[in-house]
C-alpha cells in the first residue's frame, strides 16, 4: 500500500485524472438501479474507491488525518447530523411521500466523501484553472454544435419528444432516435427541448452555474479582468443560449460583490451589457427573438408567484400560457406542496420534515422547508465565512434552481472555494 501511495503522490495523472472525470465525465449510468432514474455512475465509484485507498494509507484514521477542523469542507461536514435528526422527524411523523429517506443522506455522504478525496489530492491551482478553462472551451464548441442540431446530447433524463415546441422537429427527431447503449440518455441532435443545449452537462441549469462559478473561479485567480475576456465572451454567449433566467442573475449579482473595486465592478457589467447588446442588435443566433419570448417577461407575475406558492393561491396554468411563466407556476405549485407539509406539524417549521423530494426545485425552499428555522440558522451560521459574492450567487440563483443537488455544481463549488481560499490570505484561517 506504501508503494501505490508514493506511486500516486508522484504521477500527476493519478492526482488529476478524478477531477477530470469529476468536470467532464456525461451523466451515464453503469449500473441501473429500479425505481430511481438515476443510478450508479463512474463519478460515485471513483469517490469510493479514492475514499477507500485514503482511509487505508491513513490506518483508519478519519479523524484528525482525513477530516478536522482546518481541513475544507468541515463545516458541511458537521451539518451532517442534523440533516439525518430532521428526515428522522420527517420520516417518524409520515412526511416522506416517497422513497428518498436513504437517498438524500446517502448523496451527502457522497459529498462528504468527495471532499475529503479532494482535499488528499491537493491539486495545483493552476491545474484547476487550465480544467476549467478547458470546460469552458470544449462546452462552447459543443454548445454551438447543439444549437445547430448538427449533434445531440446526453441527459440522465433522456428524450422527451413531447418538450419539443415544433412538431415535424419532434417528429423527426423521434424516428431518428438513437437505439443502441445510451439509448435511455442519449437526445438525438435537433431534440434538445427548447433547443436550450447543456454541453457536456446534463442541463442547460447545470451548465450555466458551473460556467459562472467557473469565471469566478477565473478571476480570482488571475485578479485580471482583461485575461479572463475570451472566457468571459464564450461564458456570456452560452448563458444566454441556456436561456437560465435565475442563472444570470444570480452570476450578475455575483460579479457585483466579486469585486471590492467600483471600476472592476463597472467593467464587468458594462462589458455584460455590451456584448449582450451586440447580439441583440445583430440578431446573433437568433438572440432578439430569445430575449423578447424569455426575458421580456411580466417580473411582477413572477413576484405574484412566489407570494402565491405560500398562500396557495395559484391561478390556473392556463393563465401564463404563452407568457414565458410557465416554468415558474411549475416551480410555485411544487414549493406550495412543500411549504403546505410544514402545516402538518408543529415540528416541522422548528426542525424540518427532511425533505419529500429529491430535487426541490429551489434551494432556498429546501433549506427552510428540509432544516425548518433551526436547520436554517444553522446553516446560516456554518456558512458566515463564505465569500460574500458566493453567498450572494447561491441566494438568487437558489431562489428556482435546486443547485447543490448537482455532483458537478458541488464539484465547482468547492473548486471555486479551494481558489479563493489560496489567493486570499485572510480567507486560509476561515472554516468553510
Amino acid at each position: 500500500m506504501i508503494k501505490i501511495s508514493e506511486i500516486i503522490k508522484k504521477s500527476n495523472l493519478l492526482k488529476v485524472f478524478p477531477l477530470v472525470i469529476f468536470i467532464f465525465n456525461p451523466k451515464i449510468d453503469l449500473i441501473y438501479i429500479p425505481g430511481y432514474w438515476q443510478g450508479i455512475r463512474l463519478d460515485d465509484l471513483i469517490v469510493l474507491f479514492y475514499l477507500i485507498y485514503f482511509f487505508f494509507i491513513n490506518r483508519g484514521k478519519v479523524y484528525p488525518n482525513l477530516i478536522n477542523i482546518n481541513k475544507q469542507g468541515f463545516n458541511f461536514i458537521i451539518f451532517f447530523p442534523y440533516l439525518v435528526f430532521s428526515l428522522l422527524i420527517g420520516k417518524f411523523f409520515g412526511a416522506s411521500l416517497i422513497n428518498i429517506e436513504w437517498v438524500i443522506p446517502l448523496r451527502y455522504l457522497e459529498y462528504i466523501g468527495l471532499i475529503v478525496v479532494l482535499n488528499e489530492l491537493n491539486i495545483s491551482k493552476k491545474t484547476l484553472i487550465t480544467l476549467i478553462k478547458a470546460y469552458i472551451l470544449i462546452n462552447f464548441a459543443l454548445v454551438l454544435l447543439q444549437y445547430f442540431h448538427i449533434i445531440g446530447a446526453i441527459s440522465s433524463r433522456g428524450f422527451v419528444s413531447t418538450l419539443l415546441t415544433d412538431p415535424i422537429l419532434s417528429e423527426r427527431v423521434a424516428a431518428e432516435k438513437y437505439d443502441g447503449f445510451l439509448k435511455d440518455v442519449l437526445i438525438p441532435a435537433g431534440g434538445i427541448a427548447l433547443n436550450r443545449a447543456p454541453g457536456l452537462t446534463g442541463g442547460a441549469l447545470e451548465l450555466s452555474t458551473n460556467l459562472s462559478i467557473g469565471i469566478f473561479c477565473l478571476y480570482i485567480f488571475d485578479k485580471n479582468f482583461i485575461k479572463i475576456i475570451p472566457y468571459l465572451i464564450l461564458t456570456i454567449i452560452m448563458l444566454w443560449l441556456a436561456q437560465s433566467r435565475g442563472v444570470i442573475f444570480g452570476f450578475i449579482v455575483g460579479l457585483l460583490f466579486l469585486a471590492k473595486d467600483r471600476k472592476k465592478i463597472f467593467l464587468f457589467v458594462t462589458f455584460i451589457v455590451f456584448i449582450s447588446f451586440v447580439m441583440y442588435l445583430s440578431d446573433l443566433l437568433e438572440f432578439r427573438k430569445l430575449i423578447e419570448e424569455k426575458f421580456f417577461i411580466d417580473y411582477f407575475g413572477v413576484i405574484k408567484l412566489f407570494i402565491a406558492s405560500v398562500t396557495g393561491n395559484i391561478p390556473p396554468l392556463s393563465t401564463f400560457e404563452g407568457t414565458g411563466l410557465e416554468s415558474m407556476w411549475y416551480r410555485a405549485t411544487n414549493w406550495h406542496a412543500q411549504f403546505s407539509r410544514l402545516t402538518d406539524l408543529w415540528l416541522f417549521p422548528i426542525f424540518g420534515y427532511g425533505g419529500d423530494q429529491v430535487y426541490a426545485e429551489s434551494f432556498l425552499v429546501r433549506i427552510f422547508t428540509c432544516f425548518g428555522v433551526v436547520g436554517t440558522i444553522l446553516i446560516i451560521y456554518l456558512s458566515r465565512n463564505l465569500p460574500l459574492y458566493f453567498i450572494m450567487f447561491s441566494l438568487v440563483t437558489g431562489l428556482t434552481f435546486d443547485l447543490f443537488v448537482s455532483f458537478k455544481i458541488f464539484v465547482f463549488a468547492y473548486l471555486l472555494l479551494s481558489i479563493e481560499k489560496d489567493a486570499r490570505p485572510f480567507m486560509k484561517n476561515f472554516k468553510v
